[in-house]
């Protein structure tokens, strides 16, 4: 799944496809659809990312002080999920703006982070958990709603959110003990 094949699927869904596909061939009509549709995808990348899906990613870093700099990770983090030292064991960790202090020496940060904005021939940071249909009816909602077409906009936006709904359901689910009461 790609960029271009989510743009042109969302694209042929508003009916926009032939101008998209045209643009994407190498011609010069469509370039401002199509560039919309990018701006599109790149809001919807970002927002499944951030309020329903995150993305993971898990860093081996070493420090002699335990200060370890956000930017010393390969991803832009959002937010620190666990920090272990290099047997495994859970390391006490404590974050500042620019930082995160914890143990010295070798330590794995896992942590969520906010993906890469795309071009044409990029491909989505999360394709194990999502389709090309629930991105393509996020960046049609996006791009209607864009555009002005606003009950068009609010078809889509159902739609979107049926999807995301759907990916929960697949994941794994968290079950909770039943209590016993005496």
């Amino acid at each position: 799944m790609t960029v271009k094949e989510i743009i042109l699927l969302a694209a042929n869904e508003v009916g926009c496809g032939e101008k998209v596909q045209a643009y994407l061939a190498g011609g010069a009509d469509g370039e401002a659809e199509t560039l919309a549709f990018l701006r599109c995808f790149n809001l919807v990348e970002s927002e499944l990312a951030l309020d329903y899906l995150p993305l993971t990613a898990e860093d081996e870093v070493a420090s002699d002080t335990g200060a370890v700099a956000f930017s010393a990770l390969s991803k832009p983090a959002v937010r620190v999920v666990k920090v272990t030292d290099e047997w495994g064991n859970e390391a006490p960790f404590k974050l500042y703006p620019d930082k995160l202090k914890t143990l010295p020496g070798k330590v794995k940060i896992e942590y969520t982070y906010t993906p890469t904005e795309k071009d044409l021939n990029g491909t989505p940071d999360d394709t194990r958990r999502t389709s090309i249909r629930l991105f393509a009816f996020g960046v049609a909602a996006e791009y209607c709603l864009a555009t002005g077409a606003y009950e068009e906009s609010t078809v889509w936006d159902k739609k979107y959110k049926e999807a995301i709904e759907a990916t929960y359901r697949c994941s794994k689910a968290r079950k909770i003990q039943s209590r016993r009461w005496a």
